[in-house]
């Protein structure tokens, strides 16, 4: 029996009226509460209740009264029939089921309990019977006291993210026997562990030079094949989902889990596909596979842990495979003169690499033969910042009509230790010969010829006419000192108009635009990471030289480039190592110097700190 104080009545008045009435009618309020069955009932209930009320507290008749007609409401409905609203607790609606199952759990560790809540005592032999959990698991059931509530767990385990439902069927009943009802229960259980990250870095750090000094760029006739890019650097670092190209065959492979993981398991677990020996190790929770061979360049590996459980056990989950490419050793990919070129006359000899090198193993391993006296040629060993091209300068000309070896042997290697060896050869051209003697006086032989032998028959003797001496080449002229300036423009030019005077050529002017062209390409290929004489937008210098505003017809350039000379010391070594060159010369930077065609000349020089780049334009 319920029992409700009415508000704003006394607790004490309704305890009396509570007893008067024991026994009798629940009073709800102040309502006496009869079953009520028929229409007529229901309509005759609140006057008696109404009538009992004014009866016992006359006072608030009137005000009872006043209500009444607010308590029952009269209406015609549209059909003309009477409908009566009354007042009092409203009848809970019902709630039709869901249609979706009840949540107990989200995440639920894979060998935690989940409750079932019934809120009746129910019989566990009709539920344990009914209950089913989709995917079909084993299950170890266990009660509270009152039979109110089941826990579920699994024999063995959960199966992790994974949806469990749970569905109790028609049969199962409560403790008095009556149905329980069809129900539906529903939870989730905890992600599963993973790798989040794998990565493969070089064991081997890279070999580290001394700075090399810097190749000098030939004029515009071979100016691309002198190119020079500094490639990106990259650390070495992959996303998990994304196979690693270009490893190095000297790596370690390493790989971060989510949860702490069972290590000895996951050592079991472990495969490289094809098989490579080494050690597993472990740092911070991460596995680390060191090789202790090399890995086979060009090779693609699989690394796998698949099976593998963390602490609590569960099985590792999402992507557990990973592959990577081992990069090939590096490769010549280009040669000055060209591989097997004939009837050349390089000053320098350069090789070209594919990947940094070991620049003091590889300089053991450099050799340039004279294949004719099978004697080695002396000279000098230089780099690009990227080490990846190799500048041979002979300590003297290359003879002519001679062939050239150059080889790497076994010690040349790339900075991932991979070993490059390669022979190439080249011939110059053949050296020019004097002929007969005849009545042109003895100085017009060519200054520019490299030999000084004759092989025409020598004259019958005579007594009046003696044999002719053997024509010498001229010597070259001594270039006096450069006249002081204020600034590196006027030194450079300074130095240009020294030699110019030492020849016999008239001097130059330094223009103020030609300069600003110079300048503007000398800092693109500081800024930018590239050395040529064509810039990144595909521009020569004739381009450059026309959008700069300069009126010419014809032009040709000099530039150079050093590590840690400094712009004065630069500019110093570069002029010195132009001078140096045969002259007169074919397409070489001392020709450019004293080409009596040309009459103004522009110098550009970039400096970042440590690498100084020059750029020198002569136009007429």
């Amino acid at each position: 029996m319920t029992k409700v104080l009415p508000v704003g009545y006394g607790y004490r008045a309704t305890q009396r009226r509570l007893r008067a009435h024991k026994g009798g009618a629940a009073i709800l309020g102040v309502c006496v509460l009869h079953p009520i069955r028929t229409i007529r009932a229901a309509l005759a209930a609140p006057f008696e209740s109404l009538g009992l009320l004014l009866s016992s507290h006359r006072a608030i008749s009137r005000v009872s009264l006043a209500a009444l007609s607010f308590i029952l409401i009269l209406a015609l409905n549209p059909q003309g029939t009477t409908t009566v609203t009354q007042a009092g607790p409203e009848r809970v609606p019902l709630i039709p089921e869901s249609l979706l199952p009840q949540n107990i759990g989200v995440a639920v560790a894979t060998d935690f309990a989940v409750a079932i809540p019934f809120g009746v005592p129910v019989d566990p032999g009709s539920v344990e019977d009914a209950i089913q959990v989709l995917p079909e698991q084993k299950l170890d059931m266990a009660w509270n006291d009152d039979r109110t509530e089941l826990s579920i767990s699994p024999a063995n385990r959960w199966r992790t993210d994974e949806h469990y439902l749970v569905v109790l069927g028609a049969s199962a009943e409560t403790a008095d026997g009556d149905s329980v009802g069809t129900r539906r229960f529903s939870f989730t259980t905890e992600l599963a562990p993973a790798i989040t990250d794998f990565q493969v870095r070089l064991v081997a750090a890279a070999l580290e030079a001394e700075p090399a000094e810097a190749d000098i760029a030939h004029d515009l006739a071979s100016a691309l094949s002198l190119e020079t890019k500094i490639p990106e650097v990259d650390d070495g670092s992959h996303p998990p989902t994304r196979t690693a190209r270009d490893v190095s065959a000297t790596s370690a492979i390493e790989m971060t889990f989510s949860e702490p993981m069972d290590r000895a398991d996951v050592e079991a677990h472990f495969s490289i596909i094809p098989a490579a020996d080494g050690e597993l190790d472990w740092r911070e929770g991460n596995l680390v596979f060191r090789p202790s061979e090399r890995l086979e360049p060009g090779s693609r590996y699989t690394i796998s842990v698949i099976g593998s459980h963390d602490l609590d056990g569960n099985v590792l989950g999402g992507k557990n495979n990973f592959s990577f490419i081992v990069q090939t050793g590096a490769q010549v990919t280009r040669t000055l003169p060209a591989l097997d070129a004939a009837d050349t006359d390089p000053a320098t000899v350069a090789m070209w690499f594919s990947q940094p090198m070991q620049v003091d193993a590889t300089n053991d391993a450099f050799a340039l033969t004279d294949t004719t006296t099978d004697e080695l040629v002396g000279g000098r060993l230089t780099w690009n910042e990227a080490q990846t091209q190799l500048i041979y300068t002979p300590d003297t000309a290359f003879a002519g009509g001679r062939t050239f070896e150059v080889s790497l042997g076994d010690g040349a290697r790339d900075v991932d230790d991979n070993t490059v060896v390669t022979s190439w050869a080249f011939s110059t051209k053949a050296a020019a010969v004097v002929a007969a003697p005849t009545p042109a006086p003895a100085n017009t032989a060519d200054r520019g010829s490299t030999s000084t032998r004759s092989t025409a028959p020598a004259p019958a003797p005579a007594p009046v006419v003696p044999a002719p001496a053997p024509v010498v080449p001229a010597p070259a002229p001594v270039v006096p000192a450069p006249a002081p300036s204020t600034s590196l423009a006027g030194h450079a030019l300074n130095q240009i108009n020294a030699a110019r005077a030492a020849y016999g050529f008239a001097p130059l002017v330094l223009d103020s635009a030609i300069s600003a062209v110079a300048s503007v390409h000398a800092w693109d290929q500081l800024r930018n990471g590239y050395y040529s004489h064509t810039s990144l937008n595909g521009q020569g210098l004739n381009a450059r030289l026309a959008a700069g505003g300069v009126a010419f017809s014809a032009a040709s350039e000099n530039q150079c480039h050093y590590y840690g000379k400094g712009d004065a010391g630069t500019l110093d070594w570069c002029h010195s190592a132009f001078m140096a060159e045969p002259y007169p010369g074919e397409w070489n930077h001392i020709a450019n110097i004293l080409n009596p065609r040309w009459t103004r000349v522009g110098v550009g020089i970039a400096d970042n700190g440590s690498h100084v780049i020059i750029t020198w334009d002569f136009t007429n």
